[in-house]
């Protein structure tokens, strides 16, 4: 168990170097640079040439790539191409709570949801009940993130005259208002997640309920309750597990759009502005902060898997 985590810890920063000279590559060949988004964005004239040789574009790819690494091994984060030209690391303070308090709100909002519709509809199988709930599931996948959040938008403004895009302040300056803002993004991102760990939930008790130890159970006298959820329920976590897993980092990917249309200053709205104006050094350390985060989450259900299932050994 130990050598495996081990492995995969060495492995990870592996993954993320070849992540980043992808990454690098991709934002070199697309047309335009930071320096034409600079001169772009203002009237008077000014030489493009003198603005690439001053934020160092000038030079070869490969000599901007390694010396960006060479930087990271430094524990320098590299500067920001755009005004006012903040080091990214600290950029990356100011706004990763503002991102990580969304995806925790998510995660919890998507948990209090899923698991209770996921189990009720797998025990009230083919009744009205588990209809209506399929219905509402397939709704919250099929329908995107984007086009919920424009409706609540819409309809917030049209109908009450209330706006829930507001100006934002931290958790610790109005711990209210804060939740006021961020609820609306996090329950957006919850809906499409918790609908489609629900249908999961559902199935994988489904493939359940009819085995030899849950007939057992019964035959033994134990409550109805005790069976669902100590010998179905558990039985069906495996890939319930891997599903949220994988929507963690869907929650983070999701990010970017969510603090695009309410104006939130976390992680992915800072990665949008980079992409537009095609600031390599922000760019390339916010997609590893998600691509990171992202490997850790499946390490840790990779282990979460020893501990509800025993028989599994690496």
């Amino acid at each position: 168990m130990w050598s495996y985590i081990l492995r995969r810890a060495v492995a990870i920063p592996v993954m993320l170097l070849i992540l980043s000279f992808v990454l690098f590559l991709l934002i070199y060949i697309l047309p335009g640079d930071a320096a034409f988004s600079i001169v772009a964005g203002i009237s008077e004239s000014r030489n493009l040439d003198a603005f690439r040789e001053q934020l160092g574009l000038d030079r070869p790819w490969y000599i901007q790539y390694f010396d960006w690494l060479g930087g990271i091994f430094r524990g320098d984060l590299g500067t920001s191409l755009t005004p006012p030209h903040d080091t990214v690391g600290r950029s990356i303070v100011e706004r990763l709570p503002n991102t990580l308090e969304i995806g925790l709100i998510t995660i919890l909002l998507s948990a209090v949801v899923s698991l209770p519709v996921g189990i009720i509809s797998a025990v009230r199988r083919n009744s009205v009940l588990d209809y209506l709930l399929r219905t509402g599931t397939i709704l919250g996948i099929s329908v995107p993130n984007f086009w919920t959040a424009t409706l609540i938008i819409l309809y917030a403004v049209v109908w009450f005259d209330w706006n829930p895009v507001q100006q934002y302040v931290t958790f610790p300056e109005d711990p209210l208002r804060n939740l006021s803002i961020v609820i609306f993004p996090s329950a957006i991102l919850a809906y499409a997640g918790a609908a489609y760990t629900a249908r999961i939930v559902r199935s994988a008790m489904l493939e359940v309920f009819y085995s030899d130890h849950v007939r057992t159970a019964r035959a033994k006298g134990l409550r109805e309750r005790v069976v669902i959820f100590r010998h179905v329920f558990r039985s069906a976590l495996i890939p319930v597990l891997t599903v949220v897993g994988l929507q963690l980092g869907g929650i983070l990917g999701g990010a970017v759009v969510a603090e695009q249309i309410f104006a939130i200053p976390g992680i992915g709205l800072l990665t949008f502005e980079a992409l537009l104006a095609r600031d390599y050094p922000t760019i390339l350390m916010t997609v590893m902060i998600f691509a990171g985060m992202f490997m850790l989450i499946t390490l840790l259900v990779d282990i979460l898997y020893t501990v509800v299932d025993p028989r599994i050994r690496y």
